[in-house]
Formats: C-alpha cells, sequence, structure tokens
C-alpha cells in the first residue's frame, strides 16, 4: 500500500465522518462548549474510527486501482455517490440549513446513475472523471497534515474538569435586599422551541393544551413577539446579558466567548454582568435547571444551585462518560437502530434529558428559598414529532405549574413561560426527523414567534400585547422585577383602558 493509496483512504475516511470529526476541529468548538468535560474518550474514540475507517478505505482502493472490470466499475460508481451524498449532508449541517435542491439520497442516486451510464456510452470521458474523482479524494485526503495532529493535541492536551451536577453553594448570597427578594419570587420557564403559532393561533386539531391556556388567561400574553435570535446557544446568553448576541464560540476548555450584535470582536461572557449576577447583588438567591447549555459552566459563581443535562452531545451517541470502545462504536449502534427502525440515539437521548430535567425543576420549585428560579425544558425541541412534544410540554408546564401552588409562596410569585424561538420548520423539514404530522401541523410554513406570558401575583384577567415586541426586552423586564418594581405594559396592551393588578 503506498502513500498516495493511504492518503486517498483518509480523503474517504473524512469525508464520510465529517459529521463526528468537524465539531472537534472547528473554531466554534461546539461540542465541547455543549458537553460536559473532560472530553478525552470522544476525542479517541473519533480517531479509532478514523483510522479503521482509512485502512478500509485505503484496501478498497488498492483493489480498484486494477485492470478494470465490470464490478470496479460499479464500486467507483458507488463510491463516488456515496461520498457526494456525504459531502452535501455534511455542508447541510455545517451551515445548519439544508442545501437547496440538493437532497443527499437524490444526490446519491443521481451521481450513481450519471457514471454508470458513463461508462456504458463514454468509456474514455468515464476514466478521466475517474482520475479527477481519485485526485479530489487524495485533495481532501491531505487535510490529515493538520487534522490528525490537532485530534491528537485535544486528546493528550489536559482539559478541565466540570464539577458533578447538581452544584450548590447556599453563601452565594449578598446581604443587600430589596423589597422584592424579601417576599417575593420570580419563576422563569422556558420550552425550547415553542411556537406561539402552534400553541394558540393554528393549533393542531384534537390536540389539547389546558395548561398553556389557563395560564394564557391570568397572565400578559405577547401575540406579536419579535424573537431574539434563531438559535439557542446565542438566544438564552442575549436574555441574560440583555444585550443580542449575533454569535457564540468556546476554547478548547468550553469557556464561551460571544460577538455582539454590530461588533468585530469576541469576547469571553461575563457571567457577572448576568441578570443571575445582579439578582445576587440585589438580595435574590438564584437556581438554573436546564437543557443544552453548559449552565453550571457559564454560570459559574452566580449560582445557588444548578443542574443541567448536555442534550445529545454528537448525534451519533459518543458521550463523554462513555469508554474509548464505546464511542468509538457509537456510530455502528446507531446505524443498527437505524436499521431495526428502533428510535435513534438523539430521540433517546431526549427523552432521557426530559426524565431528568423534570425532578429537578420541581424540586427547585419546592426550594423556596431559591428566590429566583430559571428552568430550560428540553420540549417541543426536536427530534421526535413536535405536536407529540408539544403535548410533553403542556404536561410538564402543569406539573410544574402545580408543583408552584403547592408551596407557600404561590400567591407571591412572578411566574414567566417563554421560549428561546419559534418552531423552526425550514431547518427541520429536510431532516430525518420531520413526519407526516410536522408536515401537516406546520403546513410547511415558519412562523417566527416565540411565546412570552408574564404571570403577576394575584393577576386573574387576560392582558393582551398585540403590537410589536421584542423578545430579548425580557432582560429588562426581569431586572425591574429583581429590583422590587413592576414592569409597565399599559400603552401596548389592546384596550388601553386595561391595567395590571
Amino acid at each position: 500500500m503506498n502513500l498516495k493509496t493511504f492518503v486517498q483512504g483518509f480523503g474517504a475516511a473524512i469525508t464520510v465522518l465529517i459529521l463526528r470529526v468537524w465539531p472537534h476541529l472547528s473554531s466554534y468548538h461546539p461540542v465541547i462548549y455543549h458537553s460536559f468535560l473532560p472530553m478525552h474518550s470522544v476525542i479517541w474514540g473519533v480517531l479509532l474510527d478514523l483510522g479503521v475507517v482509512t485502512l478500509l478505505a485505503a484496501l478498497l482502493f488498492r483493489y480498484l486501482e486494477k485492470k478494470e472490470t465490470g464490478l470496479r466499475t460499479a464500486l467507483w460508481a458507488f463510491v463516488a455517490a456515496e461520498l457526494a451524498s456525504a459531502s452535501v449532508t455534511a455542508l447541510g449541517a455545517i451551515r445548519r440549513a439544508p442545501i437547496p435542491y440538493l437532497a443527499p439520497d437524490n444526490v446519491f442516486i443521481v451521481i450513481l446513475l450519471a457514471a454508470l451510464v458513463l461508462r456504458w456510452l463514454r468509456p474514455l470521458d468515464y476514466r478521466r472523471a475517474v482520475h479527477v474523482f481519485s485526485a479530489l479524494i487524495v485533495l481532501a485526503g491531505c487535510s490529515m497534515v493538520w487534522m490528525i495532529p490537532e485530534l491528537f493535541y485535544q486528546g493528550l492536551r489536559a482539559q478541565r474538569v466540570d464539577a458533578p451536577v447538581p452544584v450548590t453553594h447556599p453563601a452565594l448570597v449578598s446581604d443587600r435586599r430589596v423589597p422584592g427578594a424579601e417576599g417575593g419570587r420570580i419563576v422563569w420557564l422556558l420550552f425550547d422551541e415553542l411556537s406561539y403559532d402552534q400553541t394558540f393561533d393554528h393549533r393542531f386539531p384534537g390536540l389539547a393544551l389546558p395548561a398553556f391556556d389557563q395560564f394564557r388567561s391570568e397572565s400578559v400574553v405577547f401575540s406579536d413577539l419579535k424573537p431574539a435570535g434563531y438559535y439557542t446557544d446565542r438566544v438564552i446568553p442575549s436574555f441574560f446579558l440583555g444585550k443580542p448576541v449575533a454569535n457564540i464560540r468556546s476554547t478548547l476548555d468550553g469557556e464561551p466567548q460571544v460577538k455582539l450584535a454590530g461588533s468585530r470582536r469576541w469576547q469571553a461572557f461575563d457571567a457577572h454582568a448576568t441578570l443571575f449576577s445582579d439578582a445576587q447583588r440585589l438580595g435574590w438567591t438564584t437556581g438554573v435547571v436546564g437543557w443544552y447549555n453548559p449552565y453550571c459552566r457559564i454560570l459559574a459563581g452566580t449560582l445557588n444551585y444548578c443542574f443541567w443535562r448536555m442534550g445529545d452531545g454528537q448525534s451519533d451517541g459518543a458521550l463523554p462518560d462513555h469508554s474509548v470502545w464505546q464511542n468509538a462504536m457509537a456510530p455502528l449502534v446507531e446505524l443498527g437502530r437505524n436499521w431495526n427502525h428502533e428510535p435513534g440515539f438523539a430521540q433517546q437521548r431526549h427523552m432521557q434529558d426530559h426524565a431528568a430535567i423534570m425532578p429537578q425543576a420541581e424540586a427547585l420549585i419546592r426550594d423556596q428559598s431559591i428566590k429566583f428560579v430559571f428552568i430550560h425544558l428540553p420540549q417541543p425541541h426536536p427530534p421526535g414529532d413536535y405536536i407529540d412534544n408539544l403535548a410533553l410540554a403542556e404536561k410538564s408546564l402543569g406539573e410544574l405549574l402545580k408543583t408552584l401552588a403547592g408551596t407557600a409562596m404561590a400567591a407571591k410569585a412572578t411566574v414567566i413561560v417563554c421560549s428561546d424561538h419559534s418552531w423552526r420548520v425550514p431547518m427541520w423539514r429536510s431532516t430525518p426527523v420531520w413526519t407526516k404530522q410536522d408536515e401537516a401541523a406546520s403546513h410547511g410554513r415558519f412562523d417566527p414567534r416565540p411565546v412570552l406570558m408574564i404571570h403577576f401575583p394575584g393577576q386573574q384577567t387576560e392582558q393582551d400585547v398585540a403590537r410589536p415586541y421584542d423578545e430579548i426586552r425580557i432582560h429588562e423586564m426581569i431586572e425591574t422585577l429583581l429590583r422590587g418594581q413592576q414592569p409597565h405594559f399599559e400603552p401596548l396592551l389592546a384596550g388601553a383602558h386595561q391595567t395590571l393588578p
């Protein structure tokens, strides 16, 4: 086996495994940011997969370089089609949106048939195409010069270790007290990807959401909300800081850096510039139970209590608490699930996240020593049918409100129910998790409005804010509440005579 064949093998391997490898090599380091640290077992699992696939691909290319036969022609066509399809899938995932008119399955079929037809009708042009394709694979394989050293560096590098969750810091409270901190409470519930349109305006036939309807009937409701962004990892830090986050990236130690809207400069995310730090300076105790974002890491020093779940990690099932061998085998396990038509790792993990978060969320609400509560729930975010997930979000809201009603401070609690963004139909519609019911519910249409409802103590009627309202202003609302004051929405309410309690 010569060097060219080995480089070709790596080119094929990196094309097939790019979605497994790129999150570690990207300067944004998304997998590191959204995972429990350290990540060494995941990195070594990736390297093991790269090595095995490179060797197998190199052996295949060595076979294909021999005298052409019908079988070798078919194999070349299949390899070309598979690598082209994998490239389209990878590009769509990296850009966080499918490439218009280029479905991976269609690309596979077109390339396969085109290669076979070209071999039949124009053999000379077919051989030229094979040489060009071979050169492209070698070119892709040259990336091993920097990819392999970078992965080895991450695998050998000492990385911070996240504190086990939950994390409790009872002493992190200021002696200063404001009126709201003395006797009041703020409970902020965020449902990931909750759509105002699907929840209220165009609800799926037969779907009952009594908890959402009841809460709406006793809250200030924003029906024309302008979203703060499209991605959870940018929107929620925007809420915390009160400034739109245009982009976010991570260091190799999982520390976030943000680029604010209108700025070209990256800066460290400052936990002490967030709502939680302000709350503690004003005498509030703070607690977070969350999903996906590494809350206990990025808000360290500003929380009295914290618990988080990392979501699905890599969608093929690699996890930092698994062994190197388990992480190396994760793609094959996921492939087996697909062949058996079983729920994929991401869907199983999603259900596990919900099961882990709900008891923590209920416990945090019952703990009345925590006055400022933030809970980020994973529903109705896919995977899973959106309508089914919305029904689960309804159940979760009912359970959390029932838990709150059972506390002595329920009558003094301000409750916020919101979402980070709406149901992102364009993003999910071309993915395998999209269902017929999703298509029927969405009508192929994207309504960008997220949800924001606020129930003030003693409020018994619905107050509608029908005018456009920027969701990022949730930050100033909460700052006002933390100072023991009440936000005023009267000029925006439908029917100017209405007032809040």
